[in-house]
């Protein structure tokens, strides 16, 4: 065989055994342990969405971000805040 068979024969030896210890732990835990765990009902979130309150968090956020940005427009305008740059370093040729 060449070495690329023998390492896919390994492979599928080591998941055909898997697939039987999943089998067998399958089998070991009951047919109401299998059962139950087959069809246990879906979780739901904590409480139930509310779309018109996550509307109004979502209307004060950003109501608190337009006074945030009137507030720095107000700093700059001022000149209380300034910008400045420093020079960007050259960019080096390849």
């Amino acid at each position: 065989m060449a070495p690329s068979l023998r390492y896919l024969d390994a492979i599928l030896t080591i998941i055909a055994v898997l697939l039987t210890l999943n089998l067998w732990t399958m089998w070991a835990g009951g047919p109401s342990h299998a059962m139950t765990e087959l069809a246990t009902p879906a979780q739901a979130a904590v409480g139930i969405a509310n779309p018109g309150y996550q509307r109004k968090q979502m209307i004060d956020l950003l109501k608190r971000q337009v006074q945030q940005a009137e507030q720095l427009s107000e700093l700059f305008q001022s000149g209380r805040a300034r910008v400045s740059m420093a020079t960007a370093p050259k960019e080096q040729s390849k």
